[in-house]
């Protein structure tokens, strides 16, 4: 590829030449090189060496969160929360952080291609590709018929969206599928039905003291997680540390299985699935009835209870259907009702069968009668998924489809051939379509029938915007050359419709009018100066975000005409089936990034591959044991897969993960596990016509089988070693918990040889009970320090990178066990039992209380990875590869490591050294809460901190010295420097 000098110094100011030089003699993207802003620095000061930062947008959920990403010579490096973003506020999901494996993901398509005459794919030009899509939509427009083009899109929001409306119109069609596979209709209806209000509003639980869910996975997949992990651990954190007066919110999880949520709960609660609506309303018969005695009745309360009487929902009966106590129900109605703000939110995708709007309807009702309404649920500010085609619509949209009345099709962002369930019959009545376009970056399942593919950039390549909530614009921009021959689709839309006499468009790029649909949001912002220094602005900042005010709601008459019903289950077998998005790979578009899929899942520790959760009482009944395989069947539709046992499950239930099993994709999700889908029948919400995602009773036989099912856990018990720690609040607030350094001083097996008394000790504080469990800091640290994958073998063998897991242990409290999470990295001991028996002393502790890896002096020994006691050592037993374009993805400050080298956790002493650089540059020492870790930087909860343990006044030297702190395996005095602060329980009263 010829580049001038004069091209390559342009490159290089703004986003480097490193992508550009490997773009597969590509010819230089024609963007303008000035429309890019840094986040932090203006363009002139970009220095080669030194790291630029671009906001920009995550599209990996339809969340929004707001991005800052890391270049180095024009490669993105990482991603970060931006801390601007209302929605996110810095952090980011083990998704978001896995982002950059879609952008450098080796199987992206790398240009246009067409099906020949015998179905096999040919690279084309994009003229060539262009121009036969202007072909085809001329033949339809010559037939004089409407509606015969149709497009299908994601939830994509912003000016696309209304581009393509507009574009459509050009072909005399509004057939348009906003398609999503998590809807949200049962809230949205329930919202019309209790307040008028057809909506998804947007919840506070910040606000919140006493949270109650019915299934909703709020820290994992369900409207905007990073946000409400966040508000969760606001809610659920001990305010005011050391003294009385004490303040801490309640957390109540109802479900048939236990989440990742619901293992953050106080009180898990295991209801029948589909029994989530009469639970509910139980609870607010209960909340009434102590409202009722406390402070007296209305009118309002009057009809509220003769509405429940009608429903015929009594204590007794309501226990009866779901398996649940009576005292539990009662408990947990008494006090959501006494508290100040409690809030009460409905089911989520596991817990959507055929009367799911009901038990919305009940839990906006709790938090109405308790007048938190407008204090937690937020209705001036509400989620965009107003503009998702319903669910029944895109059944007969499909079965248009079928029946031939559609010519062309174009795809953006969607692949309902794999996550539309098989009995829709989607795949066949793609077939019928002549023609279909897709602007996919993969080769998935609805891509590979496709006859055009057009792949769209990246869009940490393109410009874009993107709104996921009421008064949020995000913005995103390129902060790197197009890694391949892609185009953006707003470019390739535009070009297509000015071969046509009736272009409405005056813009020849999607730039151009992106920026004109910008300009009305000019005025709203009050801004002084000129529109263009507002457009900058906003690309500097990541976007644009208007205050919103909550409106008042009111129980609307409509609600006593709604009548529950009874759960409908298809089928005929002896377990109800509960399929649930994973917090890991959504509905399965992250199954084609390899860190998702080496990471455990936070629940079941399991790698690479899908199963079928039962209980263990179920597995002995049937002969089964982990990774024996059963086959599932429903009708005539059957799958197979094997078994995981777990004792948190109801059971009469079985449960599968979503995300596996696609038969395209790619070489990281291609045939790896299996889709639950594909047996699902297509059965919709009785009120609100939404997809009834938990709907069938299957049955389920052993095949005699048996597969390799990798978990990267041990025990769930600590087995009295202080790995993991419990409180009660009860006895926190009490002033009952001590550290209990001074009562193991007898039981100590080293001597004190190194003590840190003057100078810098790094060193971490991690509250358990802020961490959820989500893995986003073990995805941050796998695109920080260049952490290789080695696969499902090699992870059975117990040879998995990560720097950093999560142990999940089981701790006993007065009212039942509950999980802890302790995120294990190296503990930079001060009595390093590593340091030792080096040797080659290639591990040493450092003047700062850092231990030490020196890469070129291992030699492979691994004497010190025996004589870690806390086994987060790494051995390199291979040189392991990054494939093709994952190379480019790679952290340039840090080494990538070779085979026969131990590596572990180094505190990202990377950032320590260019925090340290620039305090230098400026004559002074670092500040507190300045050198950020990965870890720490994307946690959603802020339950990482880091600094230095010396000063008295920094935040983690406060930390470590908490009540509730304590070290790892403390009584063998290796003297770490990680802190944790035990977990504190907050429980019911009487459950």
């Amino acid at each position: 590829m010829q580049v001038t000098r004069r091209d390559f110094m342009k490159i290089l100011g703004a986003t480097g030449a490193g992508v550009a030089a490997t773009s597969c003699g590509a010819k230089l993207d024609k963007t303008p090189i000035e429309e890019i802003i840094p986040y932090v620095v203006p363009e002139e000061d970009v220095v080669p060496g030194i790291a630029t930062y671009y906001s920009s947008v995550c599209r990996e959920c339809p969340a929004g969160c707001g991005l800052v990403v890391r270049t180095r010579e024009g490669r993105a490096v990482k991603l970060e929360g931006n801390p601007n973003h209302p929605i996110n506020k810095g952090s980011l999901c083990v998704r978001g952080q896995a982002g950059l494996q879609g952008l450098y993901n080796p199987d992206r398509i790398k240009g246009p291609h067409r099906k020949n005459e015998v179905g096999e794919w040919v690279s084309i030009t994009w003229e060539e590709a262009q121009g036969l899509l202007v072909e085809k939509l001329k033949e339809v427009l010559a037939q004089g018929e409407r509606q015969r083009v149709s497009f299908l899109t994601g939830n994509i929001s912003g000016n696309l969206d209304s581009l393509i409306d507009s574009w459509l119109k050009i072909f005399r069609s509004e057939n348009r599928i906003v398609y999503e596979p998590f809807s949200y209709e049962s809230m949205k209806k329930a919202g019309e039905i209790v307040f008028g209000v057809e909506a998804v509003p947007t919840f506070h639980i910040e606000n919140s003291d006493f949270l109650l869910s019915f299934g909703a996975d709020f820290m994992e997949t369900w409207l905007s997680p990073v946000q409400y992990a966040k508000g969760f651990a606001e809610m659920h954190r001990p305010k005011k540390e050391g003294g009385q007066g004490r303040q801490m919110g309640k957390f109540v999880q109802v479900e048939p299985r236990r989440s990742m949520t619901g293992a953050n709960a106080d009180l898990w609660v295991s209801v029948k699935p589909g029994t989530e609506p009469f639970f509910a309303l139980g609870v607010l018969n209960e909340a009434l009835l102590h409202l009722w005695k406390k402070e007296g009745g209305d009118a309002r309360k009057a009809m509220l209870r003769s509405w429940l009487s009608y429903q015929g929902i009594t204590t007794p009966k309501v226990a009866e259907l779901t398996g649940v106590e009576e005292m539990t129900i009662k408990t947990i109605g008494r006090e959501f009702a006494s508290a100040k703000r409690p809030l009460a939110i409905g089911s989520g995708v596991a817990g959507s069968g055929t009367n799911a709007t009901a038990t919305w309807v009940a839990a906006y009702l709790l938090t109405a009668i308790t007048g938190s309404m407008g204090k937690t649920v937020d209705w001036g500010r509400v989620q965009n998924v107003d503009r998702l085609t319903p669910f029944t619509q895109v059944v007969s949209w499909v079965e248009r489809l079928k029946k031939g009345e559609v010519d062309v099709l174009l795809v953006h962002q969607a692949n309902p051939a794999y996550t539309l369930p098989k009995s829709a019959g989607f795949s066949e009545a793609l077939k019928k379509v002549p023609f279909v376009v897709s602007f996919s970056s993969f080769w998935d399942e609805t891509t590979t029938q496709a006859h055009l593919v057009l792949p769209d950039h990246h869009p940490l390549e393109s410009f874009g915007d993107y709104s996921p909530q009421t008064g949020i614009h995000g913005l995103y921009q390129p902060t790197m050359r197009p890694i391949f021959k892609t185009q953006p689709m707003g470019d390739t839309l535009l070009s297509v419709a000015a071969a046509f006499p009736s272009n409405p468009f005056k813009e020849g790029r999607y730039l151009d009018y992106l920026k004109s649909s910008w300009s009305a949001l000019y005025p709203k912002g009050g801004q002084n100066g000129s529109l263009e220094s507002f457009w900058q602005e906003s690309l500097r900042k990541g976007g644009y975000w208007q205050e919103t005010h909550s409106k008042e709601v009111s129980i609307s008459n409509r609600l006593f005409t709604f009548k529950v019903k009874e759960p409908v289950l298809e089928g005929d077998g002896e377990y109800r089936l509960v399929v649930y998005p994973s917090v890991k790979f959504y509905e399965g578009r992250g199954a084609n990034k390899p860190w998702l899929q080496e990471i455990p899942d936070p629940v079941t520790k399991v790698v690479w591959n899908s199963y079928v959760e039962i209980h263990p009482e179920v597995a002995e009944k049937l002969e089964v044991r982990h990774g024996s395989v059963v086959e599932l069947r429903l009708g005539e539709s059957s799958l197979k897969g094997p078994v995981l046992l777990n004792p948190w499950i109801q059971k009469e239930t079985i449960a599968i993960p979503l995300g596996q099993g696609h038969e395209e994709y790619g070489r990281y999700a291609q045939g790896r596990g299996f889709n639950p889908l594909s047996i699902l029948p297509l059965q919709v919400e009785t009120v609100s016509g939404g997809f009834a995602w938990t709907s069938s009773r299957v049955r389920m036989a052993p095949t005699g089988e048996r597969v390799l099912l990798v978990k990267t856990s041990g025990s769930i018990d600590d087995r009295n070693r202080d790995i993991a720690g419990l409180v009660s609040f009860e006895d926190l607030k009490a002033g009952s918990v001590h550290r209990e350094e001074e009562e193991i001083q007898d039981k100590l097996l080293y001597d004190e040889s190194w003590r840190h008394e003057k100078g810098i000790r790094w060193a971490m504080a991690i509250d358990s009970s802020s961490c959820t469990g989500c893995s986003a800091c073990v995805a941050a640290c796998y695109a920080e320090n260049n952490v290789p994958i080695v696969g499902e073998q090699e992870c059975a063998k117990g040879r998995e990178m990560a720097w950093i897991r999560i142990e999940t242990y089981e701790e006993p409290s007065t009212k039942g066990t509950h999980p802890v999470n302790v995120p294990m990295m190296c503990q930079q001991c001060g009595n390093a039992p590593c340091e030792s028996v080096c040797p080659v002393y290639a591990t040493y502790h450092n003047y700062e209380g850092l231990n030490i890896q020196v890469y070129n002096r291992c030699v492979g020994t691994r004497y010190c990875s025996n004589n870690c006691p806390y086994k987060v050592r790494r051995f390199n037993w291979f040189a392991y590869k990054f494939p093709d374009t994952f190379n480019l993805q790679l952290n340039p400050d840090v080494t990538v490591r070779d085979k026969g080298v131990m590596e572990k956790c180094t505190f990202c002493i990377q950032r320590i050294r260019e925090v340290k650089d620039h305090a230098k540059d400026e004559g002074r020492l670092p500040r507190d809460g300045e050198i950020v870790p990965a870890c720490a930087q994307t946690c959603p909860t802020n339950a990482i901190v880091f600094g230095d343990l010396n000063d008295p006044n920094s935040k983690v030297s406060r930390l470590s010295r908490s009540e509730r702190g304590y070290h790892a395996i403390e009584s063998i005095n290796t003297k770490t420097a990680v802190t944790y602060l035990k977990k504190v329980h907050n429980g019911l009263r009487t459950a």
